[in-house]
């Protein structure tokens, strides 16, 4: 009987003993994954990070320079072989995954992630890597890696927009112009054609055609007298910036002036025509008002003086010039292109 007993309260102290050991053993905790870390050098900030990241996430990592007498693929075989579930290769901007097969010691799954070499966005890679790494690897339960922000991309400072006023432009434009020496004030109208060609200077051509004659001459003798000016020369004009509405220009240069009288009396009849021909040095300030992108309104101040004067003559002698000095006031529209 009291054997029996004996045999009883052995049986169930190694019971109670089988059961506790089966319980530590469920208790202590799984041994750490162990991923192999391959950088080219030592200092890869891209490897440095990726490390960090898993073992602030508790996984053992092994880091290890590439061999230059191996191959990459020959490499991680070895580390799958010696034990490590992963395998991660470091590149500047570049992470290569092996994942190893369940149940074997190969290779089971590779993955390359990649970003632009000089976007700045390596952090965010290597938490891409590590997340990758965690999901292939069945260890989803932890915490979520942090959001990372990428930063914006860097931007030169951008310029005040620039008009296009006076890269070319065309004007066309009608006003008052009057001279002293004996010929009224004309109405013309007139156009000019404009080029920027260096930094705020340009050049110009211009020409201004009579709408209207004055009768210039004597007490017995009356010509009807137009005057014509063509040239040009060169434009002083500061680009505008921005969203600005006015601006100002200015210019100087050379105009042949044409004075032409019908009806002077000659030796031999009464309705002759004379020419004179004459050069004036000129000056022009204008002020714009920009209407849309590229039309404005222009008002133009011209003024001179003639070097050499047209002249109207009669058989008698001169009855009139022009030029000396002149004045003229034009408004008009101009379209920039």
């Amino acid at each position: 009987m009291s054997g029996g007993r004996a045999r009883l309260r052995a049986t169930l102290l190694a019971a109670i003993l089988t059961i506790g050991a089966a319980r530590l053993a469920s208790a202590a905790p799984a041994p750490p994954v162990r991923i192999a870390l391959l950088a080219a050098t030592p200092d890869d900030p891209l490897a440095g990070r990726i490390e960090a990241e898993l073992r602030a996430l508790g996984f053992q990592v092994e880091r290890s320079a590439i061999s230059p007498d191996l191959s990459i693929d020959e490499l991680v075989r070895q580390q799958i072989a010696g034990g490590a579930r992963a395998a991660v290769v470091a590149d500047g901007h570049r992470t290569d995954v092996w994942i190893a097969a369940a149940t074997v010691d190969r290779v089971g799954l590779r993955q390359e992630l990649e970003v632009e070499e000089s976007s700045g966005l390596q952090s965010v890679l290597a938490l891409r890597t590590v997340e990758f790494l965690r999901i292939s690897l069945g260890l989803v339960a932890g915490p979520p890696p942090p959001e990372v922000t990428p930063p914006p991309p860097a931007t030169a400072p951008r310029e005040p927009s620039v008009s296009r006023d006076m890269g070319m432009a065309l004007d066309v434009s009608s006003g008052v112009l009057a001279s002293a020496g004996g010929v009224g004030p004309l109405a013309v109208v007139g156009a000019s054609l404009r080029a920027r060609v260096a930094w705020v200077l340009g050049l110009e051509l211009c020409g201004y055609a009579p709408l209207n004659s004055q009768d210039v001459g004597d007490r017995t003798n009356q010509a009807h007298t137009t005057v014509w000016l063509v040239g040009g020369g060169v434009v002083v004009a500061p680009r505008r910036r921005g969203e600005r509405r006015l601006s100002a220009e200015g210019g100087a240069g050379v105009l042949a002036a044409v004075a032409r009288s019908t009806g002077v009396p000659t030796a031999t009849a009464q309705g002759g025509t004379v020419e004179g021909v004459g050069a004036v040095l000129y000056g022009r300030a204008a002020g714009k008002v920009r209407l849309a992108h590229d039309w404005a309104l222009r008002l133009d101040v011209l003024g001179g003086w003639a070097v050499r004067r047209p002249v109207v003559t009669f058989p008698e002698g001169d009855v009139a010039s022009w030029g000396r000095p002149f004045v003229a006031v034009l408004g008009g529209g101009e379209l920039s292109f």
